[in-house]
């Protein structure tokens, strides 16, 4: 659900949302692995560190997507991972993949990802 931290909605269906995506992540036995993502330009949100706490506790694995990097100097990517890998807890085996939209930097590595889930 990108934005959902941005969302103009009210808390009332917020919460609606947070019902149905507890549901979702952990009642679904075909969900394979989750892709979450977090944009590299900025610290993880407070939602995103919420988020990823949350597939943690419930064991779903995981593969944090940092998009727009086509935006961020690449002198600049290791720093901007860091803050990231900082931030959400991320261990070393734990995937992060730096990713663009608008050149396709990093799609190949994610649908790589992606299939050894499948």
């Amino acid at each position: 659900m990108p934005g959902y931290g941005y969302a103009k909605v009210s808390k009332k269906e917020k919460a609606e949302w947070g019902r149905m995506l507890e549901t979702y992540f952990t009642e679904n036995k075909q969900l394979k692995v989750v892709v979450q993502l977090v944009d590299l330009r900025h610290p993880p949100s407070k939602e995103d560190k919420q988020m990823h706490d949350f597939l943690a506790y419930y064991n779903r694995p995981v593969i944090t997507v940092a998009t727009k990097a086509d935006k961020v100097p690449k002198g600049k990517y290791q720093k901007h991972k860091n803050i990231i890998v900082k931030d959400l807890g991320l261990k070393p085996e734990d995937p992060l993949i730096l990713f663009s939209s608008v050149t396709g930097f990093g799609k190949d590595e994610l649908w790589q990802m992606i299939r050894q889930y499948l």
